[in-house]
């Protein structure tokens, strides 16, 4: 099963109570023009910028480089994202295997679930007793999609939603959830229904299910690991062309019981990672989405 950094919401029950005050950083408003220069800043020394960016895709957060371009820090340090030489903001570079708590943009270095063409900005969201986010996510800030966009260098990728969650027997559930490409062109998938449901839960822990006393209820879906480890084939992905949706529905049947009653579910939709190589991820027609989804949906469980 692929290990996935859960949220906070899954992991932390912070006792906090503050006043929020940070601005809607995706608010048109803030923006007075677009920037002329994107660049990211590592350790006060490291620079890539644009012109070492092929594109920002902004759905799994990956930034891909250029071919003669690469990225594998080792240890530790900080990051700056920059928009005409103004941070934007600020994060924290650390390897892979660290248990050091940071809440907060984040780069995990060296060993990293990414090819060394690609630079993974994740963030871990703190939220409180009561569901409120206590740290603003400030990866999609209007200024950096603005100054993406005019250097065309902008991607908008893969979306996913839960369209339903029912229960279908006392331990079996389904799960609708709908995909959408948002981008001009051809994007290709980890297809659930090619795979089966094993192979697919290898990339994925898929779908858990939090009651109002925060009590968690998941699936014993048994995972099946690709042999070697790192293979992947064509024959799991399917194409969606630009602008298409469609509904994909996963059953479990070893799912936990649970009792009729309002529910969170959470739902992580995976993609291919280090597994592809710069050469293999585009394709004549479109190119091979890379990276994870995170969905959630109040949803009620007759």
């Amino acid at each position: 099963m692929k290990t996935i950094n859960i949220i906070a919401s899954l992991v932390f029950a912070i006792l906090v109570s503050c006043e929020k005050t940070n601005p809607d950083l995706t608010n048109p408003a803030l923006l007075v023009n677009a920037g002329d220069n994107f660049m990211i800043r590592f350790n006060d020394s490291l620079v890539i910028n644009q012109d070492q960016i092929d594109f920002y895709d902004f759905s799994s957060q990956l930034i891909y480089l250029k071919t003669g371009h690469s990225f594998s820090p080792s240890g530790e340090g900080l990051f700056t994202v920059l928009v005409d030489s103004s941070e934007i903001y600020s994060g924290k570079m650390l390897p892979s295997y660290s248990s050091l708590l940071y809440m907060g943009p984040i780069i995990r270095c060296t060993p990293s679930f990414y090819g060394d063409y690609l630079i993974y900005i994740g963030f871990i969201q703190l939220i409180d007793s009561l569901g409120n986010k206590i740290n603003e996510d400030p990866r999609s800030d209007i200024r950096i999609i603005e100054t993406l966009k005019k250097l065309d260098k902008y991607r908008a990728g893969l979306s996913c939603e839960i369209k339903s969650v029912e229960r279908l027997s006392s331990n079996s559930v389904k799960v609708k959830f709908l995909l959408t490409n948002n981008d001009p062109f051809n994007l290709y998938y980890l297809d659930p229904g090619k795979m089966g449901i094993n192979l697919f839960h290898y990339f994925t822990n898929g779908l858990f299910l939090t009651d109002q006393n925060n009590k968690t209820y998941t699936h014993n879906t048994s995972y099946l690991r690709p042999e070697p480890r790192n293979a992947w084939k064509n024959d799991w992905l399917s194409v969606l062309k630009s602008k298409e949706s469609r509904v994909h529905s996963i059953i479990y049947g070893e799912f936990e019981t649970i009792p009729p009653g309002y529910y969170k579910a959470d739902f992580s939709f995976p993609g291919l990672s280090n597994q592809v190589t710069r050469d293999e991820f585009q394709k004549d027609n479109g190119r091979i989405w890379l990276g994870d989804l995170y969905t959630t949906k109040k949803i009620f469980i007759k």
